[in-house]
């Protein structure tokens, strides 16, 4: 390994520390939850840690499959606890958190490998929580919202309707170095570039666009974004565009003042916990409407 791999080493193991210990406080988990069950699942290459949410009279409903965000390089269970337990709370559902393999130890596609994984493991076990077996919904947070989106349309196009709904907080939608550089200097593009940029570097081999692809095997939509501190808005505009004109239904919910990253800070910001209550409202009005 060079000097330059080693500083790049030592400085990703020290952004991966700080963001637990800024992100992983007990006190952003919402209250009063039925169950919070950590579990080991079958991956795509070995073992994954997932952790298992249950509201209090939770209703039978397809069990929902969260991938936090982190730009495939960053995050864990922990340190989406938060996400995770208000979204279930507010859905009156069940929800599965997936901890898949990061970048760059692992290259992409392994993390959509673990997500196609864990998505099987799902489907194989729903009743084992009391949800509905023959469906799943998926969701998750900037990358995280990135592998959920590819997983459904990849299941939906095998098993239509496999995938009953998608709920995608601040989805990063692309990695295009052009593309992000195109509106640079403007609301906090050029952090959102640099960003971008690493995690490029980081996968290992080319990430497709979600503005490049198919989206008709889309499953019912439902996306948060926020206002200027959120640099991937501009990108979830076009790609909600997009899912319209190929017929998918979506449900916008925008925040001005939520920043990109900000629904894991509950235990400090009321924003977050009204934005994560709101949307798992509409999670659990649509996944009980569609049986």
């Amino acid at each position: 390994m060079s000097v330059i791999q080693t500083v790049e080493a030592a400085a990703l193991a020290q952004t991966r520390r700080s963001l637990r210990q800024l992100m992983a406080v007990a006190a952003s988990r919402a209250p009063g939850l039925a169950k919070v069950e950590d579990l080991t699942i079958a991956g795509a290459a070995g073992p994954l840690r997932a952790r298992y949410y249950q509201a209090l009279e939770a209703k039978r409903a397809p069990l929902i499959v969260f991938f936090h965000g982190g730009g495939f390089v960053c995050c864990d269970l922990d340190t989406h606890d938060a996400i995770c337990s208000w979204l279930a709370k507010a859905s009156q559902g069940r929800l599965l958190s997936i901890d898949y393999r990061l970048a760059p130890e692992t290259p992409f596609p392994g993390q959509i490998e673990d997500a196609r994984a864990a998505c099987a493991w799902a489907f194989a076990n729903a009743e084992r929580f009391g949800a509905e077996r023959a469906r799943i919904a998926v969701a998750g947070d900037s990358a995280g919202a990135y592998m959920a989106a590819t997983i459904a349309l990849e299941l939906n196009a095998q098993r239509p309707g496999a995938v009953a709904l998608q709920a995608l907080l601040y989805p990063l939608i692309h990695v295009d170095g052009v593309l992000w550089a195109q509106e640079e200097l403007r609301n906090f593009r050029f952090l959102g570039r640099i960003a971008a940029l690493y995690i490029a570097r980081s996968l290992g081999a080319q990430m497709p666009s979600l503005l490049d692809v198919d989206l008709k095997a889309s499953p019912p939509t439902i996306v948060a974004g926020g206002g200027a501190m959120d640099p991937v808005r501009n990108d979830t505009k076009a790609f909600v565009e997009r899912l319209r004109k190929a017929g998918v239904a979506v449900t916008e919910k925008k925040y001005p003042f939520l920043s990109h990253g900000g629904l894991n800070f509950t235990a400090f910001s009321k924003l977050a916990v009204t934005a994560l209550e709101e949307v798992g409202v509409l999670i659990g009005q649509q996944l009980n409407a569609a049986r």
